[in-house]
């Protein structure tokens, strides 16, 4: 694994601190539906929840494999969508629908827009029952992933163009895309070649996924693509899917879930030739486990996948435009909320705000993060712990501040060990009470 932190160890630099547990507070009692997020940068930002990576009824293989009926996205299927997105408190999505379906679409109908929505420019806006409200933007998942187009790459009148140039990735449909609005970003990086990728970021492939939760689940690439055994996580996941534990649904997730060394080993790759957005994925269709867990849902309904974890955009202001402007410039970081909803966590160099490109002779910044005061808890603290990394490998250890004096890419992880979820997790706690990758910082390239 790259991340082999060691806890509590107070780093050589006079100016950083021992990582710690995040400060005591009431125990908060378990919920379904997520409080939105609250946090703000150093810098003045505001954070917004982002899913990268979702799918809709346009997508062909969406809602258990039938997502139309006469040709118009299935009502029951859309609405689960939109409900989940209020109830795992979303504030941005990037929806990635795969071209079968969407490039034959006029452009407005991809906006999926119902009775009381909003337009907004290139996005629509929906409202949730507790008065906030998701912005979500079209997007497509074929060879490369565009995120927040704002209209089709050849135009409205073309569909076969369209679905010839999303389903390659030649310069000549990476700059179409561009043109059309959006930020190509690679899905799957388990199963891409690094000079692949490297071919494509010469074209202008701007970000990969570090994480994508379908890989983590399928056979093929988990084999193929990230060298774990197929099969071992049904075992993994066997108590919550028979109903032999009383450990909170959602929780399921820990027994799975591993960091994805193959993908964060490109990215780290990729970043040193330049600034390279990394996110992750949740890749929801609703169409893998339709069985119901002890709550009643299904096991891969869109709310449980997306309260797992998200892309934390530091924001200037709730348009699109500007959650569209923090993903590109990487300012974001990827929260694992499943192990604990993040309260508080400043990554800076000099005047950046996680990711983009300095020079040396700055500071790098790193403070410990803290749970959310909405965060679900027991009574005890987890333990956190801080690496930082440079050039994919770990460089110090800890909270505080550095001079950086040599040119490199660098980038916080934090890890947990979920003490705090003891009380929701049954007889599983003993197994899953473990140090955990919690948050992982965007990077800075510095030259």
């Amino acid at each position: 694994m790259l991340l082999l932190a060691v806890a509590c160890v107070a780093p050589p630099n006079p100016g950083a601190s021992k990582d710690s547990a995040a400060p005591a507070a009431e125990e908060v009692a378990w919920s379904a539906v997520r409080a939105r997020l609250d946090g703000r940068s150093d810098g003045g930002r505001d954070w917004r929840r982002a899913i990268v990576h979702l799918h809709s009824p346009w997508s062909h293989d969406a809602c258990d494999g039938e997502p139309l009926v006469d040709g118009v996205p299935r009502e029951d299927c859309l609405a689960s969508l939109r409900n989940a997105l209020c109830d795992a408190a979303i504030d941005v999505a990037f929806l990635t629908d795969h071209p079968a379906h969407a490039a034959y679409q006029p452009w407005e109908a991809l906006l999926l827009q119902r009775d009381g929505d909003v337009r907004m420019d290139g996005a629509s806006q929906l409202g949730c029952a507790d008065g906030t409200t998701v912005t979500w933007l079209p997007g497509i998942e074929d060879v490369l992933m565009p995120v927040g187009l704002d209209r089709h790459a050849a135009g409205d009148d073309a569909p076969e163009e369209n679905d010839r140039l999303y389903n390659d990735d030649g310069a000549e449909s990476i700059d179409a895309e561009i043109a059309a609005g959006g930020l190509v970003l690679q899905a799957h990086t388990e199963s891409q070649s690094l000079d692949r990728l490297l071919e494509r970021q010469a074209r202008g492939l701007a970000g990969v996924e570090m994480f994508n939760l379908h890989a983590m689940v399928d056979p093929d690439l988990r084999e193929e693509g990230l060298g774990l055994d197929g099969y071992d996580w049904l075992a993994a996941i066997s108590p919550w899917v028979t109903g032999t534990t009383d450990a909170e649904p959602d929780l399921v997730f820990l027994a799975f879930y591993q960091q994805q060394d193959p993908s964060i080993e490109r990215w780290d790759a990729l970043a040193a030739v330049a600034p390279t957005v990394a996110t992750a994925g949740t890749d929801a269709h609703e169409n893998a486990i339709p069985s119901p867990m002890s709550d009643g849902e299904r096991v891969d309904s869109y709310r449980r996948m997306m309260s797992w974890f998200s892309n934390v955009l530091l924001v200037d202001a709730d348009t699109p435009a500007s959650a569209q402007e923090a993903l590109a410039a990487g300012r974001s970081f990827i929260a694992f909320d499943a192990l604990g909803v993040p309260g508080d966590w400043q990554v800076r160099y000099g005047e950046l705000e996680m990711g983009g490109a300095g020079t040396v002779g700055e500071e790098l910044s790193v403070s410990c993060p803290t749970l959310a005061p909405s965060s679900p808890r027991g009574p005890v603290s987890p333990e956190v712990e801080v690496t930082i990394y440079k050039d994919g490998a770990a460089w110090e250890e800890g909270c505080g501040s550095w001079t950086l004096g040599e040119p490199g890419v660098y980038r916080a992880v934090a890890t947990i060990t979920p003490h705090h979820l003891r009380p929701f997790l049954d007889d599983q706690a003993d197994a899953l009470v473990r140090p955990t990758p919690w948050l992982y910082s965007n990077a800075f390239r510095v030259e």
